[in-house]
């Protein structure tokens, strides 16, 4: 299936709306724009809190999620700096195709997306990106978080 650049994904574990995401073929791991980021340990498993960085627009907080960390990496970001980051395991569903992914947290400040896919879960998704902004839906979904 081709998706635009510019997608609404459902994440349900990390919050009930849809939201807009960055389909970035030029990226490897998938990120979510994280904030008041803890760690903690239950079980002898390490796990984290975070909120999902609302909207630009919005005055409210992010959604608050406790996930277990699966892993943490060096990830080269944008500006091609390295930097740790905590790996979650998550559920995204784009074009009614729902899959679980790793997503690295981070702040994502500068950029206009809150949500990047990067290419391993475009693959996993069996998606191309096409140079169109939107493909999949062609309006804003009722139920989005932008």
């Amino acid at each position: 299936m081709i998706v635009g650049w510019k997608e609404y994904v459902l994440l349900p574990e990390i919050q009930p709306a849809a939201i807009r995401a960055k389909l970035d073929t030029g990226a490897l791991t998938s990120s979510l724009d994280a904030r008041d980021i803890k760690t903690f340990w239950v079980g002898g498993a390490e796990h984290v809190e975070f909120r999902l960085a609302p909207p630009r627009s919005s005055t409210l907080e992010g959604s608050l999620c406790r996930v277990p960390v699966i892993d943490r990496r060096v990830v080269r970001n944008s500006g091609g700096h390295e930097e740790s980051r905590i790996i979650i395991l998550s559920t995204i569903v784009l074009a009614e195709q729902t899959i679980q992914t790793e997503f690295s947290l981070t702040r994502r400040d500068p950029m206009n997306f809150r949500v990047l896919i990067g290419r391993r879960s475009l693959a996993a998704l069996n998606v191309a990106v096409s140079s169109t902004e939107h493909s999949v839906l062609s309006e804003t979904p009722l139920d989005v978080n932008p």
